[in-house]
């Protein structure tokens, strides 16, 4: 039965407008039918916001890049409201790094004063509100580093890449104030490359790409009892993987090309549930607790009860906006950023 919600509105724009479907929760309805209205570009920028963290609700790092550069051109922006006005620091930035800024791989914000990143295979931070920002070394040398997250324990918890086949990767963390950091674990050497990691509770995904041979492999590493398995190999290169979770024994792998899975932990590479509405690529994914949403070109999608659905309207005319990173803030509401400044708050309860 149709229900009445409320418009979204950011300071002077029109968001987005969230319509009904009647697909139901536990919570009662679910709206699966997001409209975009126009453009959201409340980062006033062009640049791509290709990943962005948060410490609170209000408080958001965000990372963008030229259109059509992998690196060379690189922005940082911080909010302190939610989205709705942004700072830019990249005054702060050293101009040199931006030739090792390929990708940006993961954003790390701590607090207002301790913030990181990883990008070009390097994880820079700031201890003072992103106006100095210094690359991580050992003492000798800067250390080649692919992931950086926060840990559980409130700490800044990041992993090492040689790119070897015979060295193995230490786990390290630190006090997320200090430049101070010891192993924790160790993960053997990546089939081919290990290239982006998630950290799911006390868990770790990662994902392992060999490009020459285009072959991927999905990792699992339990930092409670330091055991590594391997859970999926595929041997297509539109099969690879960009993002992926463990939420209880279910895996949740975010694919190219429309393609989204749920497997079992225990080895093959199987589709429990597979969807392919459109040959969209998809780029994110979350748990919202009791539903899963994806995030890619012109496209969001949910799951409710098993079932993947288009929460994106995609015959509105004007319709042009480019989903890159979604990220849970609670069980109702995630934030969203994406290409030429798009930056929003959503919700589908």
């Amino acid at each position: 039965m149709p229900t009445y919600i409320s418009v979204l509105k950011l300071p002077g724009i029109l968001a987005l407008i969230l319509t009904l479907s009647a697909c139901i929760k536990d919570k009662g309805v679910i709206e699966t039918q997001l409209v975009i209205t126009k453009d959201i570009k409340n980062i006033p920028t062009d640049y791509n916001i290709v990943n962005f963290d948060t410490y609170d609700e209000n408080h958001i790092f965000a990372i963008g890049l030229y259109p059509n550069q992998d690196g060379g051109n690189v922005r940082l922006f911080l909010s302190s409201n939610g989205g709705s006005s942004w700072n830019e620091i990249t005054s702060s930035f050293n101009p040199a790094w931006n030739e090792n800024m390929k990708t940006v791989k993961s954003v790390v914000y701590m607090d207002e004063s301790n913030l990181a990143f990883v990008a070009g295979n390097k994880l820079y931070r700031s201890y003072d509100g992103g106006q100095n920002w210094t690359p991580t070394t050992n003492g000798f040398q800067i250390l080649p580093i692919f992931f950086a997250d926060k840990s559980e324990d409130g700490k800044l918890l990041f992993i090492e890449d040689f790119n070897s086949s015979w060295a193995t990767n230490n786990i390290y963390k630190s006090a997320y104030d200090s430049p101070v950091f010891s192993s924790i674990g160790t993960l053997p050497p990546a089939e081919g490359e290990y290239s982006a990691g998630r950290l799911y509770g006390n868990y770790l995904m990662l994902l392992d790409y060999e490009f020459d041979f285009f072959r991927d492999w999905v990792h699992g590493y339990n930092l409670s009892t330091g055991e590594f398995e391997t859970m999926a190999m595929s041997s297509t290169a539109y099969e690879y993987p960009v993002d992926a979770m463990r939420v209880g024994d279910r895996i949740f792998l975010i694919r190219k090309e429309g393609k989204l899975n749920f497997m079992s932990p225990a080895g093959a590479f199987v589709d429990y549930s597979f969807y392919n509405f459109h040959n969209q690529d998809y780029y994110s994914g979350e748990f919202m607790g009791d539903y899963y949403v994806a995030v890619g070109d012109k496209t969001i999608s949910t799951n409710v009860n098993g079932e993947w659905e288009e929460a994106i309207n995609t015959d509105i005319s004007g319709h042009k906006e480019l989903f890159r990173k979604v990220k849970k803030i609670n069980s109702d509401y995630f934030y969203v950023s994406g290409d030429n400044g798009l930056f929003f708050k959503g919700t589908f309860k």
